[in-house]
């Protein structure tokens, strides 16, 4: 995947492809790892996290997002509907994830992704700049939503390549 700035993510068509192919960019990233690294602490800059918190909290946000998107989808009045707040910066404890199975992880997110990708694909370009009302943030669109889980995804897909990269070196 390559880099793009954050002003190419507002069209819905370009959200679309990059959503929709980032459970798979992150699942080929983690082919390499071996499992006993996978709760290997990660150093600077990626202090607080290892490879298996990763795909554990995207499985978070994603639920968050698709709860998001789908309150200000389905919501056909004139009132801009109330959305949960999803914590994209949180790093999750390891007594959270130490046990989850990296495979089903993977799988989750790419299910709960395509489940999103599904909702959005829907969407006329009007329902794209529909609104709804974050708790901290004020009124939120959902190209906005969708073209921050896009940044989201591009922040995390390079923390799991230079964890990897990292864990290659130490081998080599």
């Amino acid at each position: 995947m390559r880099y793009v700035p954050a002003t190419a993510g507002s069209d819905p068509s370009f959200l679309l492809k990059a959503l929709g192919e980032a459970s798979g960019e992150l699942a080929r990233a983690f082919g390499s790892v071996r499992e006993r690294d996978l709760l290997r602490p990660a150093g600077w800059p990626d202090e607080g996290w290892c490879l298996l918190a990763v795909p554990f909290h995207l499985v978070q946000v994603e639920r968050g997002v698709q709860e998001q998107a789908a309150i200000i989808a389905m919501s056909r009045g004139r009132e801009v509907p109330e959305i949960p707040h999803v914590d994209f910066d949180d790093i999750p404890f390891e007594a959270d994830y130490a046990e989850a199975d990296l495979e089903l992880l993977l799988d989750e997110l790419h299910y709960l992704r395509r489940r999103t990708t599904y909702l959005l694909w829907d969407l006329s370009e009007r329902d794209w700049e529909r609104k709804g009302l974050h708790p901290y943030r004020g009124e939120v669109s959902i190209v906005e939503i969708a073209r921050e889980t896009y940044q989201h995804d591009l922040e995390h897909l390079w923390q799991v390549r230079r964890m990897v990269d990292a864990l290659q070196g130490r081998r080599g």
